[in-house]
């Protein structure tokens, strides 16, 4: 029956990115709401199915209430972001932002489909100017690393990420990615936005970084629906203004174009995905292509593969095989301090302190049983790794 509920998922969510009025049927309302959460895309269901009489009276105050407050504190953050973006524009900042509200904005209802956060990319010599502007409009610096600067604004509660680089040059396993963006402020595209000029990528590039920033979850611990819906909704808007051989040529370099080939398919089947606004890879045949176990994989791992503890701890697994196709268990009990810093910001200044992340690691990892164990961890990072074989992503014959 879960297979019932991912249809009934899959369907709502294509009517609700085509703007399609859903028809009165049957559906699991329990278990749509559950994937909801874990996708965040509990408002642009409830759109689709608040007109059903079927809705369970428990249910529904509690759905409806989640999907207001998340369309009201979207419509704020968006509407502060603007604000603070004129300022970009009038000190003359060539400031690129990234999916959030670019990719929103192509959505029917723009504020059914919130951001955690929104992404802007600035040169490293602009950064400087860029967070100083932040600050000087009521933003604070919540976090700092080389390569991404947090600031928050408190009273509407957005957070900017401010990247100096889209893809970390120190993975092994996607910083490969960063040369395709080396000159992205040469050329950037511009979206009217909430009636301002909003400077990003370029329909080519900014394409391509929706498909590795998949890639990268994919990598890491999964990725959810919301990220197919937001690659094809760019697709079909842009489609005709991008060179999309050049884009397949770059997938193929990267050993990525048969995973994205597979997304598509299942945007084709089960969302609706016009191709026509796009030019297919040479002699492929969507329809003959096995992309279950992927789809099962995206609809279990929820928004950026955090749906289970198992999940996010199966990453190092997956991460690692992407690097040099070799999967070690002491990797994943003990990882390296560039691989933990972020969860453990002390070792950025001590790294000395390396076997107490270890140590609390691991003790998280074995007291999250209930959530599960280790083993599961590594059964689930082992069974990605054979999903990352079987779309190509790590070659064949390095078996471990």
């Amino acid at each position: 029956e879960m297979e019932d509920a991912m249809e009934e998922f899959l369907s709502l969510l294509r009517e609700a990115r085509l703007g399609l009025r859903s028809e009165v049927r049957e559906v699991d309302f329990a278990k749509l709401f559950v994937l909801g959460l874990q996708h965040d895309v509990v408002a642009l269901l409830y759109d689709q199915l608040y007109r059903f009489p079927n809705f369970p009276e428990d249910l529904q105050p509690q759905w409806k209430k989640m999907a207001i407050r998340t369309n009201a504190i979207q419509a704020m953050k968006s509407d502060r972001f603007v604000r603070l973006y004129r300022r970009f524009l009038e000190a003359d900042l060539k400031v690129l932002v990234l999916k959030g509200i670019v990719c929103r904005s192509l959505y029917p209802k723009p504020d059914n489909r919130p951001s955690n956060d929104e992404d802007l990319y600035v040169r490293k010599e602009d950064s400087a100017r860029a967070e100083q502007i932040m600050v000087e409009d009521g933003f604070q610096v919540a976090n700092r690393s080389a390569e991404v600067t947090t600031l928050l604004d408190t009273a509407s509660g957005l957070s900017i990420e401010m990247h100096t680089t889209l893809f970390s040059e120190k993975s092994q396993a996607y910083g490969s990615y960063q040369r395709f963006f080396a000159d992205a402020f040469a050329h950037p595209a511009v979206h009217q936005i909430m009636g301002c000029d909003i400077y990003s990528l370029s329909h080519a590039q900014h394409m391509l970084f929706l498909i590795m920033h998949f890639v990268k979850h994919f990598l890491h611990g999964g990725v959810g629906i919301r990220q197919v819906l937001d690659i094809i909704m760019y697709a079909e808007r842009f489609g005709t203004e991008i060179d999309w051989p050049h884009l397949y040529a770059v997938l193929e370099e990267e050993h990525v174009l048969t995973l994205s080939e597979n997304v598509f398919a299942i945007a084709v089947d089960h969302l609706g995905f016009d191709v026509s606004r796009i030019t297919l890879p040479e002699g492929i045949d969507l329809s003959a292509l096995d992309y279950e176990d992927l789809l099962d994989d995206i609809v279990a791992a929820g928004l950026f593969g955090k749906s289970s503890k198992e999940r996010e701890h199966s990453s190092t697994i997956t991460l690692n095989a992407a690097a040099d196709g070799k999967r070690t268990l002491r990797k994943t009990l003990f990882p390296s301090v560039s691989d933990l810093s972020g969860k453990y910001p002390y070792l950025k200044d001590h790294p000395w302190m390396l076997p107490r992340a270890w140590g609390s690691r691991i003790f998280h990892y074995l007291s999250d049983r209930d959530q599960g164990s280790a083993k599961g961890a590594v059964e689930l990072g082992n069974r990605r790794v054979e999903l990352l074989r079987k779309y190509k992503v790590i070659a064949e014959e390095l078996k471990g």
